[in-house]
């Protein structure tokens, strides 16, 4: 049995048909038919039943199609990363984040901790697809973010973190009724109009869920502005928006929530090519949050 064998048998059992099979992969269909009958003597028993409009999938053909179809994905997978990473060569590190996320920690982190390292940094605005680039070895290093709501699908193949869960602060203009108050409580800001921020993380449904849970939905007026856009329109308006640690905008302040009802977990993802870089610079990372910002979120270990 080789793997050509098996795109044979996933190519007649897409097709239903010996015939069109055969015209799809361009062979004759009496040549198909005696490797269809080669392939199945190799493994002990018949995959597929003769009917006369087509073929149909026998019990054993039913798994050898499923473990085929896996097989040959990942056989395709590793083609794929093997030929980036040969393509990249020496070319350094390459680092990554999600919009919101404090990817200009890595950066310094990493400058520090291998400064030897030439390096590329790429911002994505989905967490999924930064994974997809660690995963496939496009990046080495990233930073994703997730909330409790809408947790992130991690691949096998990535190794993750945790950096700091950290708690959302809302921002109000000055002169806001709400403006003396060192914290205050969500149910106190019902009937104000929000600005969204530009977050492809779930931001905004956990934000929506925690209102609902104390009594009041959100009238979410402005979208898609980021952190400086929202600090304008919070100023402008008289909107108020939720800001997490490390924006300090002008004119804006930041009030915590009391019970801390919507926060989000900073991971730190990597592939396999960086794994002996990762205890250096998740330490590196943990200081320097911290260093930024003392009281503003729980720092993780793990």
């Amino acid at each position: 049995m080789e793997l050509r064998h098996l795109h044979v048998v996933l190519a007649v059992a897409r097709a239903g048909s010996i015939s069109r099979a055969a015209s799809q992969l361009k062979i004759a269909q009496a040549g198909l038919t005696a490797q269809v009958r080669r392939i199945e003597g190799s493994l002990g028993g018949p995959l597929f039943l003769r009917r006369t409009d087509g073929v149909e999938l026998t019990e054993l053909g039913r798994h050898v199609v499923l473990r085929a179809q896996d097989l040959v994905e990942r056989f395709d997978d590793l083609l794929a990363t093997s030929h980036k990473l040969a393509a990249r060569g020496d070319s350094g590190i390459r680092l990554g984040g999600v919009t919101g996320s404090p990817t200009a920690l890595l950066v310094g982190v990493v400058r520090e901790v291998l400064p030897s390292l030439p390096q590329t940094t790429h911002v994505e605005r989905g967490g999924d697809t930064v994974l997809e680039l660690v995963r496939t070895g496009e990046l080495d290093l990233a930073l994703v973010v997730e909330f409790p709501r809408t947790p992130l699908r991690i691949p096998a193949a990535v190794g993750l973190r945790g950096v700091v869960t950290e708690r959302m602060l809302v921002g109000v203009p000055a002169g806001h009724r709400l403006s003396g108050r060192s914290e205050v409580l969500l149910s106190e800001l019902a009937g104000e109009e929000w600005v969204v921020l530009d977050e492809n993380h779930g931001g905004r449904l956990n934000l929506e869920l925690a209102c609902e849970a104390v009594g009041f939905t959100p009238r979410c007026a402005h979208f898609g502005a980021d952190p400086v856009a929202a600090a304008d329109l919070v100023r402008s308006t008289g909107a108020v928006a939720g800001f997490f640690p490390g924006h300090d905008p002008p004119g804006v302040l930041l009030k915590p929530i009391i019970g801390n009802p919507v926060h989000r977990r900073i991971t730190l993802v990597w592939n396999d090519d960086a794994a002996e870089h990762v205890d250096g610079v998740h330490a590196g990372l943990v200081r320097a949050y911290h260093e930024r910002t003392p009281h503003s979120g729980r720092l993780l270990a793990s």
